[in-house]
Order: C-alpha cells, then structure tokens, then sequence
C-alpha cells in the first residue's frame, strides 16, 4: 500500500523576503491585496499578516491579516452584550483578509486524494493566536468582514465565504449580515486544550 505524502507547512510572520508573485485566487481583491498591499500595511503597523509556507521555502502559499478594531456596543446580538461590560464600545481582533494560493492547493488536493483545507489550518492558526494576543491586549471578539465575490468571479468559480465562516462558529450581526463575530470566550472553549 502507497503512504501518502506527508503535508508538512508553517504559518509565519510576512517578511520582505516572502514571495507572492505566484499567489492565485478566485477573489482578485485577495490575490491583490497579498502582491501589492500587505508590505504597505506591515511596515505602517497598520496590519499584521502571517503567511503559511512550506519549511524553508519563502513563496507564500496562502495568509491572513489581522488589525485592531472597534465594534459600538449596541450592534452586537443580545446574547453576546450580556457577556460583555457596557463600554459604548467593544475591543476586537479584525480578520481583514484570509486567502489561499488556488493553484497550490489544488496541486496538493490531486496529489494528496483529499482536499487539504488549508483554509480551515489559516482560521484556526488566526483564531488561537488572536487568544493569545488578547491575553496581552484585551480583545472580546475576532471579527470578520466576509466580502462576497462579484458576479464575474462567481462565475469563475469563486464562493461566498460566509458559509465557511458561519460552519465554523461565526455569527453574522443583524444590522449587517456580511460581518461576522465570535466572541474570545468561544474561541478559548473551542481551543482550551491548546
């Protein structure tokens, strides 16, 4: 019997010396935004990206971006402000972007027989690292503007990211539904193991 090969990738900080030139996606603003504006973002302190590569390789293989937001208090569901102080408004880690190389994961779904969910590995790596940072910083909720595709990127195959999201616990907030939230106190009973 054949022993699959073993998938063995990292999940850095973005240097300079990180390679995007390669990076493919269904969503134009994701590939764009990890080619031309995340050197922009880190070196302004605006954001912060990690950037998941194979070890010892610098080609950037998919990433996600983290910043610092606040949310007004009375936007968020019922059940999430009884659990919070009555700030006017709540500290929070945004999810800017999270992106996957196309074509890799891809290579990799053929190769390995089994789609390699490196996007489910970005979002759990973002949110255990956003609940370690919240230890230092406080932060109550990661939060997520889930950009829906265009039309002509739908049709090239793109989907709308909400659903993968909301699988994983993400609640959309009523006065826009495209945002998402998940409280730290969810995140760390989800992760408390960790």
């Amino acid at each position: 019997m054949q022993e699959k090969p073993k998938l063995s990738l990292a999940v850095v900080p973005w240097s300079k010396e990180h390679d995007a030139s390669q990076f493919t996606s269904d969503l134009a603003s994701i590939k764009k935004y990890i080619q031309e504006q995340a050197h922009r973002d880190v070196s302004s302190y605006t954001s912060s990206v990690f950037v998941l590569t194979e070890p010892g390789d610098m080609v950037i293989r998919g990433y996600y971006s983290l910043s610092s937001i606040s949310i007004v208090f009375n936007e968020l569901p019922n059940k999430v402000r009884r659990r919070l102080p009555r700030y006017p408004e709540t500290s929070a880690i945004l999810l800017g972007r999270l992106g996957v190389d196309r074509d890799y994961s891809k290579n990799l779904q053929d190769s390995l027989g089994e789609k390699p969910r490196l996007g489910e590995l970005l979002l759990a790596n973002a949110q255990i690292r956003c609940l370690k940072n919240s230890k230092d910083v406080g932060s109550a909720l990661l939060i997520i503007d889930a950009e829906m595709p265009t039309e002509e990127e739908q049709k090239s195959g793109a989907l709308d990211p909400l659903r993968f999201y909301t699988k994983y616990g993400f609640l959309p907030l009523t006065a826009n539904p495209r945002r998402l939230i998940k409280t730290m106190r969810a995140i760390a009973e989800e992760y408390k193991s960790i």
